[in-house]
């Protein structure tokens, strides 16, 4: 493609004519074939075929002529814009709609969701206290939202049936969840799916949230909201004057905060047998738009992207629950595992800062949530419930889908997912061809393509590199987690590193380049350009090999598809118009706008989500991971812009660089608080104010020691305890190295309240003080019988305790345990040194002025030799959840000497060490 090729000395366009130097040929394999040389011959070097192809692609001269860059300053400008673009994205994430008054809707109204009704719903649902299970306030709200129910019944066009659930039951989730008068309340919207003559239930949708909440937290958001939100869209479907297709099961169940066992224990219910489908309801945080991030039935999101007008859905939040990067779980796992019922699982995922904390509370919930996630409940239930699809269930599959900026919503299965990533990955390599037979079909071309692509991966590393370097600086210096209080801090501290970094390199090494090939600015925009297209079809077509990336791919799939299609734009705009590089630069940031806004779509949505993680998952450097995320989004958000900066001068680029990398300097080591006094940005704590016990084999007491263990839950949740003690006066004896009791004994003998907190144990913080006000019963674990027979030993086993129970079994070398009384299979836990340690989590999960002895039995094979000595170690934790009552006078001083900035979630406990 050489013809008519044109170069400019000075101002003057001079063709010139090979000149032939006796023993030395000019060589035009060293010479860019697609730029002006200073030796050209067009009779000699312009083939039959290259002349047809220039003829047909129309070009003019105009490709190929030097063009005046944009001045180095604008570039502080562009990245305004981009600021700018980034902050009005912000207002699309937060757009709420307008309040709809109860006044306002008509009594026979059955499409409209009112915010004013449902907030009232939401303060009988709350009430004044936390909702934690065996606790009388948690009965006393059961027995509100079941009266609530039948009100709504009461007044119903349509019949609604009401029921409260209690059960007692157990099944295996890594260890064995055993409950005892678990409480459903249960709300059924008949449809005309009805009731079988066989006394059956029909087709039915279930619809599930939460009650409970955690101790010391109100739980507004996670999940009274959507259990309100519920109420109101039964009390608007009640008012129909014709039955949906399926009835609709309305679940409000009472023992999430228990490890999911309410909802285990409504698949006992016979309601249950209908179910096709599952909406289920929950919250990781407060605010924003509710999200769908785990999906198992097409059917039901394709509803949803149906009927939602302002859809919010992200399919990586199922490779995240896959790879344990979200620390915690809900309902949804025991409707698809243990219930084979599919659907939906929808929740709250910003302000995770107030997720469990004592500010989810009605006081931080902004105008207008409670009417969105009520406006998408209400157009989907009847939707669903009204659709012939549903009457049977399916197989589960995974399911691929994502959000454009709330405006659409587009899902496909496995299976469509590789098709779509592979011809994406396709159609951004037709583009790069298309940009190579613009400017010349020739090798020179190809290899500048190659060196671009070099290029753009040595910006990139260097990016990289820069961050990395950077954060290691701010680790070993300053505090980390700064970004709890201040999220902005993640685009000085991660982002722009990157991005001035990436620019410069990409600049110098552009410099390098263009002595070389002799490319004008358009051109080496547009070939920029056409390699990060190619380094992200590659990357696309390597993450399509790894199954596992299927829910996550769209990251790199969607911004390729749109900045490819855009390159057609620019290549064909380019092809016939000559534009300067001011001109070229409006084009490219016009085209730039929906990729970029999708892509910071994702970096607000993961970022909501994973900054506040970052403050429970007791890491001791939470901040590299957090580098490692928002560098990576950064590096995709510049992929949508790439090549851009090269339109810009290179002349005292320092100048336009310096002032902004010395400001991400200097917001980079100032020590901000990650917590606030006044919150919604706390330090997670949870304390256990306890007692421990230890007995031997004659049950006689060895040991004895008190006072209260503070877990590690974020990377100073133990170190800030003394410090802040002794200010107010108040010195503790301690011990924080527990690596020695970690390896001896189960759960480095720590009282424990669930099995997720073990995790950290080793990094605990005890402080030494006097018991915890006695239990009443006292909390005990007696063999009440033991009988061996040949190698088997069977111990019955009866315990006295309060409402929540942890206990470990423990068999000594050689015994194995086989089976027990639970329906659970009899599976350890874990092993440590050499030995099965079985859990066994138990619940009394409804109020009770009495609790009746837990009785069980368990069988272990026993060698003959060993039956006379000791078989087992086993160990009884028990708790008071939010109790305040109970505490002691000398635990309440310690409580009150702390910093405001301290969320404290504590327990009474007691353990008790047996040897059996």
């Amino acid at each position: 493609m050489n013809g008519d090729l044109h170069v400019f000395m000075g101002r003057q366009q001079v063709l010139k004519r090979v000149v032939r130097i006796p023993n030395l040929m000019y060589d035009k394999s060293y010479v860019y074939s697609v730029v002006p040389t200073l030796e050209y011959d067009e009779e000699r070097y312009q083939t039959p075929c290259q002349r047809a192809t220039y003829d047909a692609t129309g070009k003019g001269a105009h490709l190929h002529e030097p063009i005046k860059s944009v001045p180095t300053a604008l570039l502080i400008v562009l990245l305004g814009l981009y600021l700018l673009l980034a902050y009005l994205t912000q207002l699309v994430e937060d757009d709420m709609p307008k309040v709809v008054n109860e006044s306002d809707v008509a009594r026979d109204n059955s499409v409209t969701f009112s915010e004013e009704a449902a907030w009232r719903y939401i303060h009988i649902i709350q009430g004044t206290e936390p909702r934690v299970t065996g606790t009388k306030y948690h009965l006393k709200k059961t027995k509100d939202l079941k009266e609530l129910l039948d009100s709504v019944a009461e007044q119903s066009n349509l019949p609604i049936r009401t029921d409260w659930q209690m059960v007692t039951g157990d099944y295996w989730l890594s260890f064995v969840n055993l409950y005892q008068n678990v409480s459903n309340i249960i709300a059924l919207l008949e449809g005309e799916s009805g009731f079988l003559p066989n006394g059956t239930i029909g087709t039915s949708l279930l619809v599930n949230c939460h009650y409970d909440s955690v101790p010391f937290a109100l739980g507004t958001s996670d999940d009274a909201i959507f259990c309100a939100a519920m109420i109101e869209t039964l009390s608007k479907l009640s008012r129909r004057s014709q039955k949906l297709r399926h009835n609709v099961i309305f679940l409000f169940n009472g023992a999430e905060e228990n490890g999911l066992q309410a909802s285990h224990a409504f698949l006992k219910h016979e309601w249950a047998k209908g179910v096709t489908n599952v909406v289920n309801l929950d919250s990781a945080g407060m605010n924003g738009k509710p999200i769908i991030f785990q999906a198992s039935d097409p059917r039901l999101l394709s509803m949803y992207q149906s009927v939602v007008n302002r859809p919010n859905a992200q399919s990586v939040g199922e490779f995240m629950f896959a790879n344990g990067i979200i620390p915690s779980d809900t309902d949804f796992r025991i409707w698809r595992d243990f219930g084979d019922i599919h659907g939906i699982d929808i929740a709250f995922s910003k302000w995770g800062h107030v997720y469990h904390t004592r500010y989810d509370c009605d006081d931080f919930v902004k105008t207008g949530v409670v009417q969105n996630a009520g406006n998408m409940l209400l157009a989907l239930v009847p939707a669903a419930a009204g659709n012939a699809e549903l009457e049977t269930k399916i197989e589960p599959s995974v399911v691929v889908y994502f959000d454009f900026l709330n405006w659409f919503l587009v899902s496909y299965t496995y299976g469509a997912s590789v098709a779509v990533d592979l011809l994406v990955a396709l159609f951004a390599c037709l583009t790069v061809a298309y940009y190579v037979w613009l400017v010349g079909l020739k090798m020179t071309t190809v290899q500048e393509l190659l060196f671009a692509m070099l290029g753009r991966v040595l910006s990139t590393l260097a990016g990289i590199l820069i961050v990395a370097i950077f954060v290691l600086i701010m680790v070993a210096t300053t505090v980390q987690l700064r970004y709890l209080a201040q999220p902005w801090l993640v685009v000085p501290m991660y982002w722009l590193p990157y991005a001035i970094t990436a620019v410069c390199v990409a600049q110098a090494f552009d410099a390098w380049r263009t002595k070389r090939s002799g490319l004008n600015r358009c051109i080496r925009t547009m070939q920029a350009q056409a390699a990060t297209r190619s380094i992200l079809a590659f990357i696309l077509i390597i993450m399509t090999c790894i199954p596992s990336t299927a829910t996550l791919r769209y990251f790199v799939t969607v911004p390729l598809f749109i900045i490819s299609l855009m390159s057609l734009a620019s290549l064909t705009v380019i092809r016939y118009v000559r534009l300067q590089a001011w001109q070229h630069l409006l084009m490219e940031v016009l085209w730039s706008v929906p990729s970029t806004m999708f892509v910071l779509t994702l970096a607000l949505r993961l970022c909501a989500l994973m900054l506040p993680i970052m403050g429970r998952n007791g890491s001791n450097a939470p901040d590299y991971l957090i580098a490692i995320i928002n560098t990576g989004i950064a590096a995709i958000v510049l992929c949508t812009v790439s090549g851009i900066e090269l339109l810009f001068s290179r002349k005292r680029l320092w100048m336009v660089v310096a002032p902004v990398a010395i400001t991400c300097i200097v917001l980079m080591f100032i020590p901000f608080s990650p917590y606030q006094d006044d919150g919604p940005s706390v330090q997670r704590h949870y304390w256990f104010h306890s007692e421990i016990i230890s007995y031997d084999y004659n049950n006689a007491e060895t040991d004895c020691v008190s006072g209260i263990v503070v877990t590690k839950i974020d990377a100073y949740s133990t170190s800030r305890v003394l410090p802040a003690l002794r200010e107010k006066g108040i010195n503790l004896e301690s011990r924080t190295d527990f690596a020695d009791d970690c390896q001896r004994y189960v759960l480095c003998n720590l009282p424990l309240g669930s099995g997720w907190l073990g995790r950290n144990l080793v990094n605990a913080l005890f402080l030494y003080t006097g018991p915890p006000a006695p239990f009443v019963p006292d909390n005990t674990l007696t063999v009440q019988n033991k009988t061996c027979s040949g190698s088997t030993c069977i111990f019955d086993f009866v315990m006295i305790a309060p409402a929540q129970n942890l206990i470990t079994i423990r068999p000594h070398a050689n015994v194995n345990l086989t089976s027990w009384t639970f329906d659970s299979p009899a599976r350890p836990t874990f092993i440590q040194d050499s030995r099965l340690i079985y859990l066994i989590y138990h619940s009394r999960a409804t109020y009770s002025d009495v609790f009746a002895p837990l009785q069980f039995n368990v069988t272990l094979s026993v060698p003959a030799y060993a039956q006379s000595q000791p078989i087992m170690d086993v160990a009884l934790h028990s708790h008071l959840n939010n109790h305040p009552e109970e505490f002691t006078q000398e635990y309440r001083n310690i409580l009150n000497a702390v910093p405001k900035y301290f969320n404290i979630a504590t327990s009474l406990s007691r353990r008790k060490n047996y040897v059996f």
